[in-house]
């Protein structure tokens, strides 16, 4: 039985890759978390998952935690309090260090076979420099570290693209569509095109592990390639209406400036922004991965097990509204 550390073990990416691989005989997870002590690392332990504490930004933790592993699914967080309160820049270069403190420590595995790395495209990189979006470019920075720097991890590695999560509709207020007073009615606030199209990885709780089992399965078919998980490509003003259909409530997409964004929401609203014009000009995912490269649901064997956006909804429907 493949030891497999899941990073984030009690995150939602994380946590959605220790279930899916819960029921699979040939894994044992071992999940990583920084604090083990915490709620919610002690129900993944009551569940007969093995955890294991480790920082992200301490290399000799992460070399404890990764002990006799085959496989590692390696992901990092934008600190989004560090955004607001140092920059987003800051923010992005704390992440982008972290992610090489992983790979660091995971090169030194001697046991390890296979490397996923939860990632995002390469706004700036596909912009030439001119729609930066740090949450995606620092992942990326940190990859391309990754290629240069630890060749052998990198031949064994596979990046993991997310789209947006279902879920965010119903999490932060910046996110969600707010209701209009006396109305009944919600509106939905975005620096964005009525018309352009979000690429949305739908039921994240359960497609991230589906995703990561399914990559993990591929083992060396799967090497150096991208993962791109959107199940659908939406418009902004129909997101809304699949939204209203969910909920039953009346819902409008209101496209704001920029200006106004980051007035309403400081660097939180700056950094979103910048994610969703990025997108008006790249709106595929798919796109930006070379043919070659790119590994689809489809090869993985799990495009009939992923859930789209729809039922993403469905699944948190009591959080929407």
């Amino acid at each position: 039985m493949s030891i497999v550390c899941v990073l984030g073990a009690t995150g939602a990416q994380g946590g959605s890759v220790c279930n899916a691989l819960k029921q699979n005989p040939n894994f044992k997870v071992r999940a990583i978390t920084r604090n083990a002590t915490t709620a919610s690392a002690k129900r993944l332990s009551d569940e007969g998952f093995e955890v294991v504490a480790a920082d992200t930004d301490d290399e000799g933790s992460l070399i404890k935690a990764f002990d006799n592993a085959s496989a590692i699914f390696a992901l990092t967080n934008y600190d989004w309090e560090t955004a607001v309160k140092t920059g987003r820049d800051a923010a992005g270069e704390q992440e982008r260090q972290q992610s090489i403190n992983i790979a660091k420590a995971a090169a030194k595995i001697p046991t390890l076979k296979h490397y996923v790395l939860s990632s995002l495209p390469p706004a700036g990189l596909a912009s030439k420099g001119q729609l930066k979006v740090p949450h995606f470019d620092y992942k990326q920075e940190a990859y391309r570290w990754i290629v240069i720097n630890l060749p052998e991890l990198a031949a064994k590695t596979t990046e993991l693209w997310l789209g947006y999560y279902a879920s965010n509709l119903g999490a932060h207020p910046m996110t969600k569509l707010l209701p209009i007073p006396m109305s009944g009615s919600y509106v939905w606030l975005q620096p964005s095109k009525p018309d352009a199209l979000l690429p949305i990885a739908g039921d994240l709780s359960r497609n991230a592990g589906v995703v990561v089992e399914g990559i993990l399965e591929a083992g060396e078919k799967a090497f150096g390639k991208v993962a791109v998980v959107v199940t659908d490509y939406v418009k902004m003003t129909d997101l809304v209406k699949i939204w209203g259909e969910v909920t039953g409530k009346n819902g409008i997409f209101v496209e704001v400036t920029d200006d106004a964004m980051q007035q309403l929401w400081g660097n939180l609203g700056a950094e979103f922004g910048s994610q969703l014009r990025w997108s008006e000009h790249y709106p595929s995912w798919h796109d930006l991965v070379p043919s070659d490269k790119l590994l689809s649901l489809g090869e993985l064997g799990v495009e009939n097990k992923v859930s789209n956006f729809r039922q993403g909804l469905e699944a948190i429907k009591g959080t929407l509204a």
